[in-house]
């Protein structure tokens, strides 16, 4: 991923996640209605990709949202962990 687009933030993760989750909805709809094989034809024949390369394709990028996020939210974990054990040593 391009580090400009790096999500940061806990919304930044979620709207990774979700926007990768609907584009693996868009190539699995693709996919049902006119089969793996198929393509579209509107695309230029050098930039053509199969439906199912087109679905493997954001399912791997789907898989990296995904892992993304996990890392985010075991970092927050982490956070609220350190913070809880720094507020029970002062008391």
């Amino acid at each position: 991923m391009n580090q400009d687009y790096e999500p940061y933030t806990t919304t930044e993760h979620l709207g990774y996640l979700t926007e990768e989750a609907g584009e693996v909805l868009a190539a699995a709809g693709k996919s049902l209605r006119w089969g793996l094989p198929s393509y579209n034809p509107e695309i230029p024949p050098e930039a053509r990709e199969t439906n199912e390369a087109w679905l493997r394709r954001e399912m791997d990028d789907l898989e990296g949202a995904i892992q993304r996020m996990r890392e985010h939210l075991d970092g927050k974990r982490g956070d609220v962990i350190r913070r809880m054990h720094q507020q029970s040593r002062r008391s």
